[in-house]
C-alpha cells in the first residue's frame, strides 16, 4: 500500500524502518511545522525529520488543517499512520487517504485516552500497559482497534516503557496494515474508558510526605523527561532513580543515610540512586553525595 507517516517523535523510527523492509511503499513523512525556539527563535529541524530526510523521504511540513487537508489532496495514499503526532485530525482530512488513518497508542484501550498515557498508567500504580493501533476517527482515542499488544511495567520508567511499546509496536502496525488489506474489519473498544491528560509541571514537584511508594512511581513516571524534582539547600534537584527500602522512614525529606543516599517519606523511605543537581550534570547519588555540603541530617523539600 501507499502510505504517509505522521510523527514527530523519534518513537515512530521502529515502524518506519519495519516498513522499510515490507513490500509497502512509504510516500513521505508528514510534521507539524516547527516552532521558533531559543533566544534567537529559530527553527530547530525535528530529529525524526532529519533522520527520514537523510533516507531520501519526502517530508512535508503542515501549520494547521487547512495545510493538512490540502496536503491529503494531492497525494493518492492508501493509509496514513500517526504515532505522537501531536496535531487533531478534523473528519475531512481523515476521509481523504483511502482506507483512512491509523494511529499507534500507548496503553490499552480504552483505558489511559489522551496525551501522557505511560506516565498515567504507572502514576496509577499498574502493573501493565500497552499499545493499541486502531483506527483513527474525530473522537479523543475513541477508534476501533485492530491489534493490541500488552507489557510488564515492573522496573521500567516511562522513558524505557515507551522505546519498549514503540519497538514491539512496529510488527502491529505491519498486522493491522495487512488485515486492512484483507479486509479484516477492526473491532470497537470495549470497557471502562479513563483519561490521560497531558503532564503539568506542577505535578512534577516531589513531596515526601507522601509514602514512599508514590514518591518512587512519580521518579518513573516522569524520567528521563521532564524529570521528577525536589529542592535541596535552595538548589533544584531532579531525580531519576529511586527504590524503595525496608528501613523506618524518618521525618520526610530528611537524610537517613549517606552511603548509601536514603530520604525519609511519610511512609517508609525512599534511596536515590541518580539525579542532576542544576547546571551540573546528571550523576550516581555517591558522586553527588561527596560534592554536596550534606550531612545526615539534611533536607530534601
Amino acid at each position: 500500500m501507499r502510505l504517509l507517516l505522521a510523527s514527530t517523535s523519534l518513537l515512530s523510527l521502529p515502524t518506519y524502518k519495519a516498513l522499510q523492509g515490507s513490500d509497502h511503499n512509504i510516500l513521505g513523512l508528514i510534521i507539524k511545522h516547527e516552532r521558533p525556539s531559543g533566544r534567537g527563535q529559530e527553527n530547530s529541524v525535528n530529529a525524526l525529520a532529519l533522520k527520514l530526510a537523510e533516507d531520501g523521504i519526502p517530508i512535508y511540513r503542515v501549520k494547521d488543517h487547512e495545510d493538512l487537508r490540502g496536503l491529503l489532496s494531492e497525494i493518492n495514499v492508501d493509509v496514513v499512520i500517526a504515532i505522537s503526532f501531536g496535531m487533531l485530525v478534523k473528519p475531512d482530512s481523515l476521509k481523504l487517504p483511502k482506507h483512512g488513518w491509523i494511529n499507534m497508542h500507548f496503553s490499552l484501550l480504552p483505558k489511559y485516552r489522551g496525551a501522557a498515557p505511560v506516565q498515567r498508567a504507572i502514576l496509577a500504580g499498574e502493573k501493565v500497559t500497552g499499545l493499541s493501533i486502531f483506527q483513527l476517527d474525530e473522537g479523543m482515542d475513541t477508534g476501533p482497534i485492530f491489534r493490541e499488544k500488552e507489557i510488564s511495567i515492573a522496573g521500567r520508567n516511562s522513558g524505557e516503557l515507551l522505546e519498549a511499546l514503540s519497538q514491539q509496536g512496529a510488527a502491529e502496525v505491519l498486522a493491522a496494515l495487512e488485515s486492512i488489506e484483507n479486509g479484516v474489519a477492526p473491532q470497537p473498544q470495549l470497557g471502562e474508558p479513563s483519561l490521560a491528560p497531558k503532564i503539568r509541571s506542577s505535578e512534577t514537584r516531589l513531596d515526601f510526605s507522601e509514602a514512599a511508594e508514590r514518591v518512587a512511581r512519580k521518579v518513573a513516571a516522569f524520567a528521563p523527561t521532564p524529570g521528577a524534582w525536589c529542592e535541596f539547600q535552595g538548589r533544584r534537584i531532579k531525580i531519576f532513580s529511586v527504590k524503595t527500602v525496608d528501613v523506618k522512614g524518618g521525618p520526610s525529606g530528611i537524610c537517613l543515610s549517606l552511603n548509601p543516599l536514603v530520604v525519609g517519606c511519610g511512609e517508609g523511605a525512599l534511596e536515590i540512586d541518580e539525579l542532576q543537581e542544576a547546571g551540573k550534570r546528571r550523576m550516581s547519588s555517591q558522586e553527588w553525595v561527596r560534592g554536596a555540603r550534606i550531612d545526615a541530617a539534611s533536607k530534601f523539600s
